[in-house]
């Protein structure tokens, strides 16, 4: 739950498209645990001009309502964890999820920190389920995500890794136009 996640998707629906590689997402949990933080003036001032920012570079919709809510907290710990659980439970779909979260956190604000709100947008796939809603509740569903994404040395969001027999070679670390990544993969000239 990156906002620069969001601006990403349609950059990494192009890479996707035209590069044939599988893409595995992993979570890297950005506001989870001692860093969740409360919705204040002074977050409520950096997420707005983010998300400005982030709507300018990519042309992704964005909602301000989400930062007129009160008692409001920054986690994205349950997002992470309803991402691993589709992941788990229907990895064809993984993706497609994690773009319908994505879209309904940043351009309608749904509460994407309210479980039963993630199990709705779950459903959406056919995979809402007491399954989904039952893994979904395990607390430390995304800490596997969350050491992986610390190991391949993701220090900031998007992070996109390339696998190669073996070798991990970074290819892009944050919001990075599909072209230049294309570029970098060899899939353009």
């Amino acid at each position: 739950m990156c906002s620069w996640c969001y601006a990403f998707e349609p950059e990494l629906r192009r890479i996707r498209e035209e590069s044939g590689l599988p893409i595995r997402l992993v979570m890297g949990g950005l506001f989870v645990g001692d860093r969740v933080l409360p919705l204040d003036e002074t977050l409520r001032r950096y997420l707005r001009e983010t998300w400005q920012r982030v709507s300018s570079s990519s042309g992704q919709p964005v909602s301000y309502d989400l930062l007129e809510w009160n008692d409001w907290t920054y986690d994205t710990g349950p997002a992470c964890r309803a991402a691993v659980a589709m992941r788990t439970l229907a990895p064809e779909h993984s993706i497609r999820f994690f773009e319908m979260l994505q879209a309904a956190s940043y351009a309608i604000n749904i509460d994407s920190t309210d479980e039963e709100v993630l199990v709705e947008l779950a459903r959406q796939l056919g995979h809402g389920g007491q399954e989904f809603a039952d893994l979904l509740g395990r607390a430390d569903l995304a800490d596997a995500d969350y050491e992986e994404a610390d190991l391949l040395g993701a220090r900031g969001y998007p992070t996109l890794i390339l696998s190669n027999q073996g070798d991990r070679i970074p290819v892009a670390a944050g919001y990075t136009r599909a072209d230049q990544v294309l570029r970098t993969i060899g899939v353009m000239g």
